[in-house]
């Protein structure tokens, strides 16, 4: 697989430094090549506006256009487009990762995510105010460990977002709309409006809405239908030179047929409960297998989230220094919901809950020396609080002998289980560089962190279960739910103090050439949490990383070869992880675990219509000490007794020492091939023509456990049109998964069935999407 893969990017690479090297044969000595130099893309990683490749970080961006072209619709498409990035779903691969390293669990109470995510400049602790990418202008992904530039800590990178700023000068709007296969409807606009000679107002609408793709045959329903819906709202004020304000509001409603988690069976232990005589597969038309997608699913489902925000951004001119004051409030609204995760066809278990609310507040100070000078830095204090489990918590109910007899149910949840989390952290942050001569520059920053997490938890009695009925001669039953106690309140909290940083060297060998190298220590708060169902309480030590980077960025050929490398090398401590008890997933710590790698992005413009583009990342991520409960498959082939006997092992409790295992949804090998090209038909007419190739090797979700690899796979996206010269209008057609790849966000174990059955947790870009698109700009 990696010979594959390197082969192909090495053709890849050798072409474009071929097609380079003619371009550059071709152009007569004095001539330049100005048309053909590639854009220049301006990021503020670093806080402060510079040039990508003068930028000695390892960092990606991508702009509003690229993102079109590589057939992107959410956030959470991002690793079609930047390689080294993921997106999970399931509840042992939630959120962002980056290097193959992110949040591995499913966090009940957590104070921080190990991947931030900053929305024009604000750090976003939950929830996510970009539902709609069509008033975005850029996203830079930063790769290792952060928190000397950035608000909030952030151990193993930060995806920064920027949109579209308001428009002082002119009066103005978009308006676009695209229709596809499952009935797939996407319609935004936005309406910039000058309200004086130094302010401005910016409105972003958005309504999204798709069909679902997985049938359930036991309810006749087809779950996994969207509906998105939201604004973004912004103003800007130029008060003055030297004061403006900048303020920004944003709302998003998301809801889905069927549970949060739409999946199928993949696959069912020997005599499973799912087995006849009791259930008919065939006759439900079930196939058991990775690319099923029929549901027997006898619960109802339904999910439904409200995320709102607000920030306002002061800005000061100090002579020649720069004051930011960001503040900021998020608010993330669950509604009632409900949700079966048995994947059985009768009753076993079923969880509603009356919803649940979380907030985060944040407040940062920063200060901005002059760009030019041989001192360069950013320094700032960051305050935040995360309140998470504001609400009446939740109840689920096992009816663990049926379908054998109709025994009476189970709360599992001791009634309503209900978890409160409050999280502070303060932070004082600097952030430069000094230049040592007209060459070499030392650069480093330091943070400080103060984390305090508090927690609670406890249950309620739930009225909605029905009472106990005992079996004659008291009763008729049994039926009902087994007599149970309320949850005694338990309470702990946890604070660390922490210092972390960075420090290294550039070096401009040419002024399109930059060498650098860094060393790094990043931090990822301790934490307490509650699990979900039955309240098991966890303390969590903080996680730290030690990072080492060195790399180049180049550009060659008057500019229309671009060429940026880095290699890396990551080691955790106390990596912060989670693990299935066939119930439920519990956080706990892995006593190691490291990311060892390098990354290659190239972008090649041969000629003024065409520009291709290359990313690689290999990142071998994987546990150097990690002690877990032995894997089903080890168990079941009687190799319990030689392979589980770790430290701490019993006779009823045989444990795993899982150094050298890749870490759960990691892949070793990601890349992304596009292309780019347009042409003119006439003076006011151009046509264009995008295609985008992202790749993923195979990955594991469950350590040691072969039964839960997802092979690796290529999604093609690609789109056509033809449009106005001045891109005023453009009508076109696209597809993603051109090539109708199938694929599962995740294969996980089946909880509350037998060792050994496993579900696939769908996606809907595993299915091949065709559709039509119009958009206007005036």
């Amino acid at each position: 697989m990696i010979r594959n893969y390197s082969t192909m990017f090495g053709v890849a690479a050798v072409t474009m430094v071929g097609w380079s090297s003619a371009i550059h044969a071709q152009t007569p000595q004095g001539a330049g090549t100005d048309s053909l130099a590639l854009e220049e893309i301006v990021v503020t990683a670093t806080r402060r506006e510079q040039r990508l490749q003068d930028v000695p970080l390892a960092v990606s961006a991508i702009g509003a256009e690229q993102l079109e072209a590589s057939g992107i619709q959410n956030i959470t498409d991002l690793p079609n487009a930047i390689s080294g990035v993921q997106f999970g779903t399931s509840p042992n691969d939630s959120g962002f990762r980056v290097r193959g390293v992110g949040t591995l669990g499913g966090f009940s109470s957590a104070s921080e995510s190990p991947v931030g995510l900053v929305v024009d400049g604000v750090v976003t602790g939950i929830g996510s105010p970009v539902e709609s990418l069509g008033d975005l202008e850029r996203i830079e992904v930063l790769k290792g460990p952060q928190g000397t530039q950035f608000g909030k800590n952030a151990s193993s990178g930060v995806i920064s977002i920027t949109t579209v700023r308001p428009d002082l000068e002119r009066f103005g709007g978009s308006f676009f709309a695209s229709y596809g296969e499952l009935s797939e409807r996407d319609i935004n606009g936005s309406l910039n409006i000058p309200t004086g000679s130094n302010s401005a107002f910016n409105l972003y609408v958005f309504d999204r809405d798709h069909d679902g793709y997985v049938r359930n045959t036991v309810r006749n329903e087809v779950w996994g239908g969207q509906h998105r819906y939201g604004a973004r709202a912004k103003f800007l004020w130029e008060a003055s030179e030297t004061f403006s304000v900048y303020v920004i509001g944003d709302y998003s409603r998301r809801k889905q047929e069927g549970p949060g988690q739409i999946w199928t069976l993949n696959k069912l232990a020997p005599g499973a409960q799912f087995a006849l005589p009791f259930v008919n597969l065939a006759a439900l038309g079930v196939v058991p297998g990775p690319e099923n997608e029929v549901s027997i699913e006898n619960g109802a489902g339904f999910y439904d989230v409200e995320n709102s925000g607000a920030s306002l951004e002061l800005n000061w001119g100090l002579g020649e220094y720069g004051l930011t004051s960001l503040s900021a409030f998020r608010q993330q609204k669950e509604n009632p919901y409900t949700y079966a995760i048995d994947g059985a066809p009768y009753t076993k278990f079923k969880a509603n809950a009356p919803g649940e609310t979380r907030r985060f507040y944040s407040e940062e100070l920063r200060l901005t020396s002059p760009s030019g000078n041989n001192l360069e830095y950013v320094a700032g204090a960051f305050f935040s609080r995360q309140e998470t489990g504001l609400g009446d918590g939740q109840s689920a109910t096992l009816s663990p002998a049926q379908p054998f007899n109709s025994f009476p149910t189970i709360s599992i949840t001791a009634g309503k289980n209900v978890t409160r989390t409050t999280s502070d952290s303060a932070a004082l942050f600097a952030d430069g560089s000094f230049r040592l001569t007209e060459q070499l520059r030392l650069i480093g920053g330091l943070r400080i962190n103060q984390d305090k997490v508090s927690s609670e938890n406890f249950s309620t009695i739930d009225p909605t279960l029905p009472p106990f009925n005992p079996p004659p001669p008291f009763g008729t039953g049994p039926s009902g739910t087994v007599s149970y106690s309320a949850r005694a309140l338990q309470t702990d909290d946890v604070s660390k103090t922490s210092t972390s940083g960075r420090l290294g060297m550039d070096f401009k060998l040419t002024p399109d050439v930059l060498l650098y190298g860094t060393v790094a220590r990043g931090y990822l708060g301790p934490t307490v949490t509650f699990s979900g169902l039955t309240g098991t309480k966890s303390l969590v030590a903080a996680q730290t990383v030690d990072d080492l980077t060195i790399g180049a960025k180049t550009q060659f050929f008057d500019r229309t070869l671009t060429v940026n490398v880095n290699a890396f090398y990551d080691k955790y401590t106390d990596l912060q992880t989670s693990v299935f008890n066939g119930t439920e997933f519990l956080t706990e710590n892995a006593g190691g675990a490291k990311a060892t790698g390098f990354e290659l992005e190239l972008t090649v413009r041969p000629t003024a219509n065409l520009t291709v583009n290359a990313s690689l990342t290999y990142s071998d991520a994987k546990f150097t000490d990690y002690i877990t409960t032995c894997p089903t498959p080890i168990v079941q082939r009687g190799q319990a007794a030689a392979r589980c006997n770790a430290p701490g092992s019993t006779a009823g409790t045989p444990l795993f020492q899982a150094e050298g295992e890749p870490l759960p949804g990691a892949p070793k090998i990601t890349g992304v091939l596009g292309m780019n090209y347009d042409r003119s038909i006439t003076d006011g007419l151009k046509f264009d023509f995008s295609a985008n190739w992202a790749s993923r090797s195979e990955t594991q979700n469950s350590v040691a456990n072969p039964d839960t690899i997802q092979p690796g796979y290529g999604i093609v996206n690609a789109s056509t049109g033809i449009g106005a010269a001045d891109g005023s209008w453009r009508v076109a057609i696209f597809a993603r998964n051109l090539f109708d790849q199938n694929f599962n966000n995740a294969i996980l174990g089946l909880p509350f069935a037998d060792a050994g059955s496993y579900v696939n947790w769908r996606n809907r870009e595993a299915m091949r999407t065709v559709g039509g698109s119009v958009e206007v700009r005036f």
